[in-house]
């Protein structure tokens, strides 16, 4: 019985600890640009994106590893019919396609939101959440 509590106690302070650095976070980010952007060596992506996360961390900046480009691929993405716009459902999971469950600032007015402002709306996002 006690052998239990100790394998619980072990993922709770496992949990903690990956919550506490973002990282299940930091490596679902890393996965959604290695799923848009399918390099040929994911490896060294991902040792790529780690090491922009490092220097921007050790600028003091937020750990942001989507650009603009990044989301404007992502919003054609959401975008199947090429309409120009999403909604506000389509945006959501677009934020938690970058590792943002649910959105701390406001979200776009109405159902119709078009690539400017889901671009500026989801960097507003993806840099307010950042990483340390």
């Amino acid at each position: 019985m006690s052998e239990n509590v100790k394998i619980v106690d072990k993922r709770g302070e496992a949990l903690a600890y990956l919550q506490k650095h973002k990282l299940l976070q930091l490596f679902e980010i890393i996965g959604a640009k290695i799923a848009c952007e399918k390099p040929t060596d994911p490896n060294a992506f991902m040792l790529a994106e780690l090491s922009k996360a490092q220097v921007m961390a050790s600028r003091g900046q937020p750990v942001a590893l989507f650009t603009e480009k990044d989301l404007d691929v992502m919003f054609g993405v959401f975008d199947l019919t090429n309409r120009g716009y999403i909604n506000q459902t389509q945006y959501l999971k677009a934020l938690e396609a970058v590792g943002i469950p649910a959105p701390a600032l406001k979200t776009p007015v109405g159902d119709r939101i078009d690539k400017k402002t889901f671009i500026a709306y989801v960097m507003a996002e993806v840099l307010r959440q950042g990483f340390s």
